[in-house]
């Protein structure tokens, strides 16, 4: 008899604590996440700035090391252009939120997931805000000798996003693109280490970044220039 009225007490005590740690842990994402956006300027500077411009140089351990100058331009919530010059070559890279094209041919596979996984990366951190809902809080790791917050984003098509958050400053030191299949269906995976933050009109960008795919570097990007915009032209997005 006794048992049996311990039985129905226990499971109520789990469900109260269940509940309340989901509480706990809902309220410190929604606090992680405020933090992140007001780290990066706010919400109403982030969004009254729907399209970027990156002007800066590449270097690819792809080409030996070689030097090129780098055009990005991205207008939420998915649409990217990159334009990379080696030289007397060109690399065109052009996103419209659904079809992918490279060097003015059509994409699909891993060449298209990787703009997906770039134009995410182009939206953060105002992306997690908007799809906060999507959000899966990993906890604490370390990164560089640093306690993170990871958090993950699911982007569609067994890709997702994960970031690393600073707690203490807010700001995000590093993401990675996850998902899809590359050469031998093995997954692919790009990171992206941020370094260099400066203010520009109000917004907090990394003026530095270092790219990483499948475990090798690929090589680093340092901007010059970074213009916050209300649109581009028409046609920006199309091969």
């Amino acid at each position: 008899m006794h048992s049996k009225r311990i039985a129905p007490f226990i499971g109520l005590l789990f469900f109260l604590f269940h509940g309340f740690s989901t509480a706990v842990a809902s309220g410190d994402l929604d606090r992680l996440v405020a933090q992140t956006v007001k780290a990066y300027g706010g919400e109403d500077a982030l969004r009254n700035a729907p399209s970027v411009r990156h002007t800066g140089q590449v270097t690819s351990r792809m080409r030996g090391g070689a030097a090129g100058n780098i055009v990005r331009e991205f207008e939420r919530p998915n649409r990217l252009r990159v334009v990379i010059r080696y030289g007397s070559e060109t690399e065109d890279r052009v996103y419209d939120g659904k079809t992918g094209w490279r060097q003015g041919k059509i994409v699909t596979g891993p060449p298209l997931d990787a703009m997906v996984l770039q134009a995410a990366r182009m939206d953060l951190p105002l992306i997690l805000l908007d799809r906060k809902r999507d959000l899966v809080d990993h906890g604490r790791a370390v990164y560089e000798g640093k306690e993170v917050r990871t958090l993950e984003l699911p982007l569609g098509n067994e890709l997702r996003l994960t970031v690393d958050i600073d707690p203490v400053s807010g700001r995000i030191v590093r993401s990675s693109g996850r998902g899809g299949g590359g050469k031998g269906g093995m997954p692919l995976e790009f990171i992206t280490s941020y370094m260099e933050y400066k203010v520009v009109d109000g917004i907090l960008y990394p003026f530095r970044e270092g790219n990483f795919a499948n475990g090798f570097v690929t090589g680093e990007t340092t901007l010059l220039k970074v213009e916050a915009l209300k649109s581009f032209p028409q046609g920006t997005f199309r091969p």
